[in-house]
């Protein structure tokens, strides 16, 4: 089923079909278990509301659709018969309703993620939290010199836990900034100034801890674009390092307030890992090293974790499946730049 089925009123069932997950042939069984032991018994529940949240959206809706044609005829006899009409009445009706016909898909949605999501984090341990509310600390984000110049910061899903003792924070953080543009005004053709909200950053924070403690401050671009707001009296105390792998200053500008330190952080291996991890992001990772912490940021244009449309069945399969693939992802990074080793970085 889809929107369009929906409305021309294709029956609504119960999903009762195959539960397809989908992992590592070696992983696959845990998953599995822990599948039909924590989540399959409230994914039942959800189908059975599933079910019901659409059928009272379809009712809302044609109830919905009668107004509007309904306010359209009266908008149409108004006009001609010559007494008092409002046009935009059957259109702003239409705007109205169609929120309120939908209210129950959205709030399914809004409790679903928020029942089956830190069931489905606790698969990766115990101590795994997973918040809508919670967000990391913005001012010790800009501390770290990483962030673009921003007006608005949006935060989205927030991820708590520990990984081989590393403790792993990720929490998803849209930048937008308002910027004055000329543009031609066509009905006096002058230019006029107006102003645009645009995005300076989409994607996830990711902090990681790490065995390995560092006093400096150090800092990895990848936006040369950047370049000059990062050179501002902001940042002052930061000095640019010069490395000896050509390939990964031609990929990164460093700075640091350490020199030493920041040249045993950044040491050949670890250059090797970091551009390992840009392939997988389009080379448009950042990090900072920063009060113990190694923070970087991750581009993505998309939502990572996300309940996928009402119209499907409420197996939850399909979430649990990616969210391990992205997960299996972010404790990818702890393995390539090895920071649960006490060794050197």
């Amino acid at each position: 089923m889809n929107i369009f089925t929906f409305i021309l009123g294709s029956p609504i069932r119960t999903y009762r079909g195959h539960v397809g997950l989908s992992a590592d042939l070696d992983e696959l069984p845990q998953l599995e278990k822990y599948y039909e032991e924590h989540i399959a018994p409230i994914s039942r529940q959800y189908e059975t509301k599933r079910v019901a949240c659409l059928k009272a959206a379809r009712k809302r809706l044609y109830l919905s659709l009668m107004i509007v044609l309904g306010l359209t005829l009266l908008t149409a006899i108004g006009f001609y018969s010559g007494t008092a009409y409002f046009p935009p009445l059957p259109f702003l009706a239409l705007i109205g309703l169609s929120w309120w016909s939908f209210a129950p898909t959205r709030e399914f949605t809004h409790l679903a993620q928020r029942d089956i999501y830190p069931l489905m984090f606790k698969y990766f341990g115990e101590d795994f939290i997973y918040n809508r509310e919670m967000r990391l600390d913005m001012n010790r984000l800009s501390a770290a010199k990483v962030l673009p110049n921003y007006d608005k910061a949006s935060f989205g899903d927030y991820i708590q836990g520990h990984y081989k003792g590393i403790e792993l924070t990720v929490n998803e953080l849209t930048l937008t900034k308002n910027v004055q543009v000329e543009e031609l005004d066509a009905s006096t053709n002058r230019r006029r100034t107006v102003t645009r909200t645009e995005n300076q950053f989409r994607g996830l924070v990711v902090e990681l801890s790490s065995h390995k403690a560092f006093v400096g401050h150090t800092v990895v671009l990848r936006d040369r674009g950047g370049l000059a707001n990062f050179l501002s009296d902001s940042h002052a105390g930061l000095v640019r390092v010069k490395l000896e792998d050509p390939q990964f200053e031609k990929e990164f500008d460093v700075f640091s307030t350490d020199q030493v330190e920041s040249r045993y952080l950044l040491n050949t291996a670890f250059m090797e890992r970091l551009l390992e991890l840009a392939k997988h992001f389009d080379g448009a990772i950042q990090c900072a090293f920063f009060r113990n912490k190694l923070i970087m940021f991750l581009p993505n244009r998309r939502t990572n974790f996300q309940i996928q449309s009402i119209f499907h069945g409420a197996t939850f399969s399909a979430e649990f499946s990616q969210l391990n693939r992205e997960m299996k992802q972010l404790f990818a990074i702890i393995e390539v730049l090895k920071l649960n080793e006490y060794t050197g970085l």
